[in-house]
């Protein structure tokens, strides 16, 4: 079969492998997931309690323009609702995104390593990557800033940064964003959002405001703990919207998904609960991990790159190893992290299985 030329130019995106392919394969009665930078725990009860209810309905289409979620957001930021889109996760955002800001030759700016979405949204466009790396484990905003010409369409910024889970003060954004071109889109993806522990962790909100050509996207995949129903939302300028609805799929968002998104937002205040217990956590994986001497980077996030490089085992065999263990991590050679794995912060228990299996694994036992 002959493709479309930009086909052969990307790769497939990989998740992490599901805990019932890992336990058959293995032959373990109890696997642990640390490897997507899920929530440890599962959706309020209320939200479920909403889901369940939604089931008598599921014979009939959801609301194809999201009403009354992008009504809720938008009181939510003191936004309108036209300057809020709702999509199957807060990726396909970025698929709309590319589609509507890029042509063959046009260039997407965005740090090396990030998401990978970024590279295969660019490619398959047509459009450059153009690759900034980082500055220890961070972005570098003066180094995004020199990339950016008069082919650069659209900028990638992801705050706090898949996979390092650092985090750039929005000071720098800010003077990064004020010297844009006003026909160059500043995507700020800030999907971890919710995690962060500093004061201006809300700034992004501030400069879609002040600016025609920021766009921050959002998702009830992570704190919410609702990745499995993919709900992700965007706060745009009125015509960027207006340009994405004419490539928006019909009925995009499913009714559970609007359901639970909902009433999830009704009980955010409940949301410190869950920064609490990942903090913890956090602190967790820093005091077990500096017992056992391994390295690792500091995270605003729900996810920490930990360093591999210094165990009994060769780096690139150690998720494996901790597969056979029964605990899924994500590799960090994918991720263009060699020598290092991205684990997810855990329950207390989670995270102490996982210390102690890769203590084992340091040790040779």
């Amino acid at each position: 079969m002959r493709f479309v030329k930009n086909i052969d130019r990307l790769e497939p995106y990989v998740g992490g492998t599901p805990i019932e392919v890992v336990a058959r394969q293995y032959g373990l009665d109890e696997v642990i997931k640390l490897a997507s930078n899920e929530s440890p725990v599962p959706p309020f009860p209320e939200v479920i309690d909403v889901i369940n209810e939604k089931f008598q309905f599921l014979n009939r289409y959801p609301d194809a323009e999201c009403r009354e979620l992008r009504q809720a957001l938008a009181e939510r930021f003191a936004v309108t609702p036209e300057q809020v889109t709702v999509g199957n996760g807060s990726c396909e955002l970025l698929y709309w995104l590319s589609m509507i800001m890029l042509e063959p030759g046009d260039e997407a700016v965005f740090s090396d390593p990030a998401f990978l979405v970024y590279e295969s949204v660019t490619r398959a466009r047509g459009a450059v990557p153009v690759k900034v790396p980082l500055r220890g484990f961070a972005n570098d905003i003066e180094g995004m800033a020199a990339a950016v010409n008069d082919r650069t369409r659209i900028i990638f910024l992801t705050n706090p940064h898949n996979p390092t889970g650092s985090y750039a003060p929005y000071s720098e954004i800010a003077a990064f964003a004020a010297g844009l071109p006003q026909d160059c889109l500043l995507v700020l993806d800030e999907a971890y959002n919710e995690y962060v522990e500093e004061d201006d962790s809300q700034q992004g909100i501030e400069l879609f405001r002040r600016h025609e050509n920021v766009v921050v996207t959002r998702t009830f995949s992570k704190i919410y703990g609702l990745c499995g129903l993919r709900v992700g939302y965007g706060l745009c300028p009125a015509d960027v919207r207006d340009a994405i609805d004419k490539v928006r799929q019909p009925f995009n968002v499913n009714m559970l998904g609007q359901a639970a998104a909902m009433r999830a937002l009704e009980l955010e205040g409940r949301l410190e609960e869950r920064r609490q217990m990942n903090r913890e956590g956090r602190n967790q994986l820093y005091e077990g991990l500096a017992a056992l001497e391994i390295g690792y980077v500091e995270t605003q996030s729900n996810f920490m790159l930990v360093d591999v490089r210094h165990l009994s085992l060769p780096a690139d065999e150690v998720p494996q190893e901790l597969m056979r263990r029964g605990v899924i991590v994500r590799p960090g050679k994918p991720l263009a992290c060699p020598g290092f794995i991205r684990v997810s912060v855990g329950t207390p228990a989670e995270n102490k299985t996982f210390l102690r299996r890769l203590g084992e694994i340091k040790s040779g036992s």
